[in-house]
Formats: structure tokens, C-alpha cells, sequence
């Protein structure tokens, strides 16, 4: 465990640590901002499909609120958490232009960047937005939505919640913390849990898009079962679209 202590953010938003969890001491790009990655009671799990056990997010939560309370111990002036998994460690432009929007926008939130893979699983190969579980809303949402809503920036839509690569003031986690949302699963995980606090909104802003390298899983799937999930889900839609169809013509 370790805290990579940072000089000069810009004065907006002051005083942000970024936590990470992991397996093993990451290596944090942004020196501007301190950094502590929490290593300690590491459990190896699948990462596709995600697990959606109680045991899995109780094992999260207890992770994420040992380590903010590990960083704020090494950075007790922190006011605000970056909380960023290290798929997205080295994405630091992405970083910076989270933070910048965050940091500008004057009043408390939880904001989110958007995180995307290329899934292959059917055809043609398309980017989808990753984590639907936390953020149900960006389900049907393209690569390119450009979101405009009154009284918020362009680019940022109102979610439920939002998690792996987000900022949130330090008053919400001590408030709030990590924990299991009911009922579960279909609340989400741990951060819809830290997310549904009254009088903090949650976004997710599409100016800052991160990326999730494309599973194994769906990577070394063979062209015959990619077009089996293309058909089938076709198939699926025309029967979704026609039966209103059917029944009104009885």
C-alpha cells in the first residue's frame, strides 16, 4: 500500500486523492494528484461476466471503505475521491478531463466518466457501454450520444449510479459509505449504494470516455457463434416488434 503524494491541482475543486483497489501496487501517471492504491485482502474473481453475489459486493464495499479510510489516514485534507479501478490507470487524459468538468461544475454530485468495450460477441463488432449492472440507464445508449438536459453541462445525463472511474465529495462517503443496495441484485451493487443519498445527484458525463479492454471470453468466440447470437437476437426483436401486430389483426 502506498500514497503518491502530488503538487499544483488546479483551484477548483481542491484537494482529490485518487483510490484504487487492486491486487498489486499500480502505477499512478497523474503526479498532480495524490494517489493511494489499496492492496489488502485481495480476492481473485471473474471479471466477465461480472458476479452479481452478495458475497461478491460485500467483499467490494468492505474493500473500498477500508481503502478510502487508509487514504484519508495518509491525505487527511482530501475533500474529494477519485475512486478509479485499474483498468483505468493509464488513461490519463481521460483523467484530467474528468477531473477539469468535475472540479468547474459549482455545486456537490457523483460524477462518472463513461467506460466502453468493443464487443465481438455479435456481428458487426460494436462498442458498448460496460457497466450496465451500476448504470442501467446507458444500456441502449451509442458510443456517440451526445446528451443536452437543462441546468447541466452538455455531454452529462442523471443516473442512478455510477462506479470504476468517478469523483465524489469526501462528506458523501463519510455519510453514505459502500455497502449492498436493496433489493438486491436488481439495485445494483456497492456504488448505487454510495450513490442513493438524498440531495447529491449522480451523472455520468459522455465528454470523457473510458475504455475496458474486450474480454477474452467474447474475443475467442468463432465467427459461427457470433452470427448465432446476431440471428438470434434478430429473431428475438422481429418477434418483440410483430406481436402487437398479431394480436390487434384477432
Amino acid at each position: 500500500m502506498r500514497l503518491v503524494h502530488g503538487k499544483g491541482v488546479e483551484r477548483m475543486k481542491e484537494s482529490i486523492t485518487a483510490v484504487c483497489i487492486s491486487g498489486k501496487e499500480e502505477a499512478w501517471s497523474v503526479p498532480e494528484i495524490p494517489f493511494y492504491c489499496h492492496t489488502a485482502g485481495f480476492k481473485e474473481s471473474p471479471h466477465y461476466p461480472p458476479v452479481m453475489t452478495r458475497e461478491r459486493v460485500q467483499y467490494l464495499s468492505t474493500r473500498r471503505n477500508e481503502a478510502n479510510r487508509r487514504a484519508l489516514e495518509l491525505n487527511p485534507n482530501t475533500e474529494h475521491f477519485l475512486s478509479i479501478d485499474s483498468y483505468y490507470l493509464n488513461q490519463t487524459t481521460e483523467i484530467r478531463k474528468l477531473v477539469k468538468e468535475y472540479g468547474y461544475y459549482d455545486a456537490d454530485c457523483v460524477l462518472g466518466a463513461t467506460n466502453w468495450f468493443l464487443d465481438h460477441s455479435k456481428l458487426p463488432s460494436k462498442m458498448r457501454f460496460w457497466d450496465t449492472w451500476a448504470t442501467p440507464e446507458m444500456r441502449k445508449k451509442s458510443y456517440n450520444y451526445q446528451p443536452r438536459n437543462e441546468g447541466i453541462p452538455e455531454g452529462w445525463e442523471r443516473v442512478r449510479g455510477c462506479g470504476g472511474f468517478t469523483l465524489y465529495p469526501r462528506w458523501l462517503w463519510e455519510k453514505r459509505g459502500y455497502g449492498i443496495p436493496e433489493p438486491f441484485p436488481k439495485a445494483g451493487n456497492e456504488v448505487n449504494y454510495l450513490c442513493n443519498y438524498p440531495w447529491i445527484p449522480t451523472y455520468v458525463t459522455f465528454n470523457v470516455k473510458a475504455h475496458r479492454e474486450t474480454p477474452e471470453e467474447l474475443l475467442n468466440r468463432s465467427f459461427a457463434r457470433r452470427l448465432r447470437t446476431t440471428i438470434g437476437l434478430r429473431s428475438r426483436l422481429w418477434h418483440r416488434r410483430s406481436e402487437p401486430r398479431r394480436l390487434e389483426s384477432r
